[in-house]
């Protein structure tokens, strides 16, 4: 459990498992320094991070009673936050198309508050989806997307059949047959303009 509001805030900037893997070079290009007399680390910090990310660094290292000017001190402080963002739980989503950072940042923002800790997302691509995502999570699968959608309305050939009907630009007839599984049928309508 996070006890700082300086780290967790720190860790909040990091959203996804990519940016995650740059923070963490970063970190490491910032040890690299700390014997080096000639290079401000102040300096060097403010070129390697965002300045929001840079201060909530500085505070939780004031907080932790982190010396910056004694290398040892400041390297196991870089050691320990570079482990705590290696620890991050990862959260892949599968998605049609890439996602815009807005969307991204959306997501992040509701796993936090969903779960009350920070998460990194694993945004990949199958445009196999067609539409919605899969959330993978702890070796648990949720399939949200609109191709298993349209697999559990429809058997294979009937979707098969389907499909090769819109890319001709023919309309769907709406008694298109779909699988029931015991329930009760929803009529679809669709239609493609030529």
């Amino acid at each position: 459990m996070i006890k700082s509001s300086y780290l967790f805030y720190f860790l909040s900037l990091i959203k996804t498992k990519k940016h995650a893997e740059e923070v963490i070079g970063k970190i490491d290009e910032l040890k690299q320094s700390l014997y080096n007399k000639r290079v401000d680390l102040d300096k060097k910090m403010g070129e390697l991070f965002s300045y929001e990310m840079k201060e909530k660094m500085k505070a939780y290292s004031l907080q932790q009673q982190v010396n910056l000017n004694d290398p040892d001190s400041f390297g196991k402080f870089l050691t320990e936050l570079r482990s705590y963002i290696k620890n991050l739980p990862v959260v892949t989503v599968v998605v049609a198309s890439e996602q815009n950072e807005g969307l991204v940042d959306e997501a992040s923002n509701w796993f936090m508050e969903a779960f009350g800790k920070n998460v990194l997302l694993d945004i990949q691509v199958d445009p196999a989806l067609i539409g919605g995502a899969k959330i993978i999570f702890n070796d648990k699968e949720k399939d949200f997307s609109l191709l298993k959608k349209l697999n559990d309305m429809y058997s294979p050939e009937d979707l098969e059949k389907m499909i090769h009907e819109i890319r001709r630009g023919k309309q769907i007839p709406q008694e298109a047959p779909v699988k029931t599984n015991g329930k009760q049928p929803q009529p679809i309508t669709t239609s493609v303009a030529a």
